[in-house]
């Protein structure tokens, strides 16, 4: 089974609809069980506002069509899976646009939890100067806001 391993996905719980409940049903969520403090390997819970979802036997360790239902509906979220043989670990990332700001759909491959950035096209850049790096950082790793950010306090 090399095309399922781990991964998590987090988005804001208030922002659950009827839709986005039907499709976690389909992925086996049970939406009446939803305790943090039962958490296991494979468990859903709602923790400081944030939906969480984790599975260690995850289809390439993502939710295809649950994410791209959470696109179309601008819902926020991120992504983590691991890899397995030749599947690198990755991040991904989605915020929606917001006054005249485009969304933001982001996968960044990883190492060890942390983004991967090519050495030698960093160096190709530092030799355009700080500039140049900052602008490829900015433009490959641009900042977003966290999930907490989409929480509704109240």
């Amino acid at each position: 089974m090399a095309d399922r391993y781990w991964g998590k996905l987090e988005f804001p719980a208030a922002l659950i609809d009827a839709e986005v409940t039907e499709a976690l049903q389909e992925e086996g969520v049970e939406m009446d069980k939803l305790d943090p403090s039962e958490s296991c390997d494979d468990y859903a819970w709602i923790e400081d506002g944030i939906f969480t979802l984790e599975d260690s036997e995850a289809r390439y360790g993502c939710w295809e069509d649950l994410e791209n239902l959470l696109r179309l509906k601008g819902i926020p979220f991120d992504r983590e899976s691991s890899g397995y043989y030749e599947f690198i670990p990755e991040r991904a990332i989605f915020r929606p646009g917001a006054n005249d700001t485009p969304p933001r759909d982001l996968v960044f491959l990883l190492c060890d939890g942390a983004p991967i950035v090519e050495v030698e096209k960093i160096r190709n850049l530092l030799a355009q100067g700080a500039e140049a790096v900052t602008a490829y950082l900015d433009d490959h790793f641009p900042h977003y806001p966290p999930l907490s950010d989409y929480v509704k306090e109240g």
